[in-house]
């Protein structure tokens, strides 16, 4: 049994895997939490697996804090993805091929293994990053701009007499009635144009089969808008990680 561990800026995803059975658990804010705080109560019941396979973009103290946990509780040694020049069938585009995201990383891999062909992987979270890959597992670049919450809180800061509170409404309107829904309004739409039009222009580059991938912990609030139905996959990094796993098995990482 292999425990996977996504750890984004803000929360925790993780499965079991055992052979083809896959288990989710329940996803864990972290941001502000020791990481012993957030293992020790989802954890806690848990048999030792055999590997650990994490990705982290939170930074390299948590990362030493995940090793120490999960070395004293099970004596297991954790292994962390690192993005590669090439692996697992894909081709990193970066000339720093280090400086990929993990969490990208292991998208592309599960986007070339469980989706094969061309794709456009949208990962909307902390922030919204979009990748592209072709059919032979090229990637080719992507963009980085700041996720929903991070532009709401960028307008706030910076723009005086605004304060940002909960919209009394959290039904999906064009136009906003308050400063509140009409900042939520306007992100919103900003992600979901983005997504639109660099969708529509790879996929005129790629061809008409490329596939728009969608995951992240933001995805449903773009999903309805968008003007091509995406695949959503909650679980992308971790298919990536376990991926990984598979190619790795009995191999020293």
């Amino acid at each position: 049994m292999n425990l996977l561990v996504d750890i984004g800026n803000a929360r925790i995803k993780w499965a079991l895997q055992d052979g083809d059975r896959w288990t989710n658990g329940e996803a864990q804010l972290h941001k502000g939490r020791a990481f012993k705080d957030v293992a020790r109560p989802i954890w806690k019941d848990l048999e030792q697996p055999e590997r650990v396979i994490v990705s982290n973009v939170a930074g390299r103290e948590y990362e030493k804090s995940v090793q120490t946990w999960i070395k004293r509780r099970w004596k297991v040694m954790p292994e962390f993805l690192r993005s590669q020049a090439s692996q697992c069938g894909v081709t990193n585009a970066y000339q720093a091929p280090e400086r990929l995201g993990t969490d990208r990383w292991a998208n592309l891999i599960a986007a070339h293994a469980y989706y094969p062909g061309a794709a456009v992987i949208i990962d909307c979270g902390t922030a919204i990053t979009i990748d592209a890959l072709d059919a032979a597992g090229k990637h080719l670049g992507g963009l980085i701009v700041p996720g929903m919450d991070l532009m709401s809180a960028a307008l706030v800061g910076n723009a005086a007499g605004i304060e940002l509170k909960e919209p009394e409404s959290q039904s999906v309107s064009l136009l906003g009635s308050s400063t509140e829904s009409a900042i939520a309004g306007g992100v919103l739409y900003t992600a979901v144009a983005l997504v639109d039009r660099v969708y529509q222009d790879l996929r005129a580059e790629l061809g008409n089969a490329t596939k728009m991938l969608l995951t992240g912990g933001d995805a449903g609030r773009i999903l309805p808008l968008l003007d091509k139905r995406p695949r959503h996959d909650a679980n992308l990094v971790l298919k990536g990680l376990s991926v990984f796993a598979e190619e790795t098995t009995g191999c020293a990482t």
